[in-house]
């Protein structure tokens, strides 16, 4: 009987927003509601925030101040980690991929036993400089292989589909304790459930630009802002009626508005949703240009992210997609190069643009799976286990975990899971969220060293 699993041998300063305004708020869907009510559903998509704390928050007994950020990009549709890290003495490698288009003699090396595909120099750079850790074989057993399954389990950090909230929101609020700061958590784009806490949600930060009460949201809106304004000026009822939170929402939208405006570069926004409608538009063509439409996007995602960092928000996890089609089922030659090349290139200009602010900042991927063992005449096909790379100077630099056999496969012809991805995530958010990461993934769970 195959196991589950095998054996591996100073918070910065910035503005807070009350839970008591938050809450209201987010009263039956006040936000939403309003939107419609004008004709444009623009609010929900700008600015989603559903409740929050009180500000003067402070770690929770059990909880340790790291001074470190988390920014966890999500590689959507299911990294193939045998292309990304290549394994170099290995000849099955050669019987899996031998038409996979990748060019071993470009390949970089980075030990003895694996070289990077050649679309990732920066991060041969920062293993070199002991600023990158590589994890192998990470999964959970019995994947169903569903993007949305697996992506929800990965959210969760549980596979128990009765859990609410996500592994990240649950640190952030086991971090803040009663005082949780709904800017403790922000995602740049769709709010990922991954940081839903037990009794607060984060904010989601729109990629258009436009911020909610800003001048070139009222001008560009009016007929929303009228609707706010008619809910605003209603008589007050009994009871705290929509019109009592209408008040208290928009003096708080305002709030989170000039405090995430204040310390980002609108511009860039507004440039990251052109180059979103931009790879929209190009979303069919498979070709080497077509995939990296998403490098710009990436970049200016994680650029916004540095901004907001530079500009002092309490927020100590970010979340941002790469937007770029990892499930490379066909022409996976032809696309995963510009794929892996946009990540790279991202990075590369987050961590320029961070500076100095790089050495509070740890930065970790994750993918809902990976890809088959055998190429399927054009690409891969759903698989298990995924590599996931972590980097930042308080990384724990190499290799963790046990590389995947290429010659053992599951009942199912696909790799055996090596690592518990819930140990993954446990160790970031002990090591990075200063949080009980048993405590946060479940029992049992022991926390991966990825961080020093």
């Amino acid at each position: 009987m195959t196991p589950r699993y095998q054996t591996n041998p100073t918070r910065p300063a910035g503005r807070s927003v009350s839970r008591r305004g938050f809450l209201g708020l987010a009263g039956g869907g006040l936000l939403a509601g309003a939107a419609a009510a004008g004709g444009f559903g623009a609010v929900d998509r700008l600015l989603a925030v559903s409740a929050g704390q009180d500000a003067d928050y402070r770690p929770a007994a059990a909880a340790v101040d790291t001074g470190l950020i988390l920014v966890t990009i999500q590689l959507e549709g299911g990294l193939d980690f045998l292309d990304t890290v290549i394994p170099l003495n290995d000849p099955a490698y050669g019987q899996l991929r031998r038409s996979s288009g990748v060019d071993l003699g470009s390949a970089i090396p980075i030990d003895r036993d694996f070289a990077f595909h050649p679309s990732l120099p920066y991060l041969a750079e920062r293993w070199g400089g002991g600023e990158l850790a590589i994890v192998h074989g990470v999964g959970y057993p019995d994947s169903s292989l569903s993007h949305f399954v697996d992506t929800a389990i990965w959210e969760r950090g549980t596979e128990d589909q009765a859990e609410a909230t996500g592994w990240i929101g649950r640190s952030l609020d086991a971090y803040a304790g009663e005082d949780a700061d709904p800017l403790l958590g922000i995602s740049i784009g769709t709010l990922t459930p991954a940081m839903y806490g037990p009794d607060w949600n984060p904010v989601s930060l729109s990629e258009e630009g436009q911020l909610p009460w800003t001048g070139s949201f009222i001008e560009e809106n009016p007929d929303l802002v009228r609707a706010y304004a008619r809910l605003a000026a209603a008589p007050s009822m009994p009871n705290g009626d929509l019109a009592d939170r209408v008040r208290a929402g928009q003096t708080l939208v305002r709030e989170v508005a000039d405090t995430i405006g204040g310390a980002t570069d609108l511009e860039a926004l507004g440039r990251t949703f052109e180059l979103l409608e931009e790879g929209e538009a190009e979303a069919d063509a498979v070709d080497d240009e077509a995939s990296n439409a998403g490098a710009g996007v990436l970049a200016h995602r994680l650029g916004v992210v540095a901004d907001l960092i530079a500009g002092g928000l309490p927020t100590r996890a970010y979340h941002v997609a790469h937007g770029g089609d990892f499930d490379t089922h066909g022409e996976q030659a032809y696309s995963l190069p510009g794929l892996l090349r946009s990540l790279d290139e991202g990075l590369r200009a987050f961590d320029q643009r961070l500076g100095p602010l790089r050495s509070r900042v740890v930065v970790a991927t994750w993918t809902e799976f990976g890809r088959r063992p055998d190429w399927n005449g054009s690409g891969t096909d759903h698989g298990t286990a995924g590599t996931q790379f972590v980097l930042g100077p308080r990384v724990a630099g190499g290799h963790h975990g046990d590389p995947v056999s290429l010659t053992r496969f599951d009942f199912d012809d696909n790799f055996f899971v090596t690592g518990d991805y819930r140990r993954y995530l446990a160790g970031l958010a002990q090591g990075v969220l200063g949080v009980d990461g048993t405590r946060i993934l479940g029992p049992g769970v022991t926390p991966m060293g990825v961080i020093v």
